[in-house]
């Protein structure tokens, strides 16, 4: 029996019923990797950001990526620690390389939402050993934190913060001192070698409350396509989970995918 196009909510709202209902589930459209599996087309490969669900934040562009014709395959990632000598970043990027070589894909496409992002730009940059690494053809940065952020302000001057609040810290958000501007796993990234068989996309909205200024995720990654949401829809007043959810924003992000 034929089915029609999956319906596609532009509602943050109506994502987080989604996700309240089974946290851990899948958006709409959406699939886990099956062993022995070889997709049709390009995967596409969708990374949440820090403390994020992919339930919620993929519950529009999933389906839309369906429709298109995408598989589309959400990892998920949680809070490793960091060690001595290897960041939680590491970790993480480890797992999204494992990640992706489950998939049986040849080649994928990599959509990464703030700190997503910076998880799958270090998987291109810094572990080139890893076949994953070589296999990702185009990397889309939503609301990406490429420069790092100080959560509007507020962790400016780190050092300053109550105890109590950064032993919080490292036990809810363990990449949260990685993640600030300067940090060594950033640094790490900018040093690291070029990835010229990756295509680069970052698209950013001017009212972003964790990057800024929203420049910095354009400046931090110059040999990218810079996409501003407001250059495309002038009225649209959206901020750093609100870009998830725009259509206008996840259009940008569906054309950026396209290889013609």
């Amino acid at each position: 029996m034929e089915t029609g196009p999956l319906p596609v909510h532009y509602s943050r709202r109506e994502a987080l019923r989604h996700s309240a209902a089974d946290p851990r589930g899948l958006p709409p459209g959406a699939r886990r990797p099956e062993p022995g599996a070889d997709p049709a087309t390009v995967p596409v490969i969708l990374v949440h950001g820090t403390n994020g669900r992919s339930a919620s934040d993929w519950f529009t562009l999933a389906p839309l990526l369906a429709n298109e014709g995408r598989t589309v395959y959400p990892f998920d990632w949680r809070r490793a620690r960091p060690g001595a000598e290897v960041s939680a970043t590491h970790r993480h990027a480890e797992e999204l390389a494992a990640f992706i070589t489950s998939t049986g894909a040849t080649r994928v496409d990599v959509v990464g939402h703030s700190w997503g992002a910076v998880l799958a730009h270090y998987l291109v940059r810094c572990l080139p050993g890893e076949p994953a690494a070589g296999a990702v053809r185009s990397l889309v940065g939503l609301a990406p934190t490429y420069g790092g952020t100080t959560l509007h302000g507020l962790l400016r001057r780190p050092h300053r913060l109550p105890g109590r609040l950064r032993h919080w810290l490292d036990a809810k958000i363990p990449t949260w001192r990685e993640q600030l501007p300067g940090s060594a796993v950033l640094r790490a990234i900018q040093a690291a070698p070029p990835a010229p068989g990756t295509r680069f996309t970052t698209i950013v909205t001017r009212y972003d409350q964790m990057v800024t200024p929203y420049t910095a995720s354009l400046t931090a990654l110059p040999g990218a396509t810079p996409i501003v949401l407001q250059q495309h829809a002038r009225r649209a007043v959206v901020g750093h989970l609100g870009i998830l959810h725009h259509p206008v924003a996840l259009t940008q992000v569906v054309r950026a995918l396209d290889p013609a």
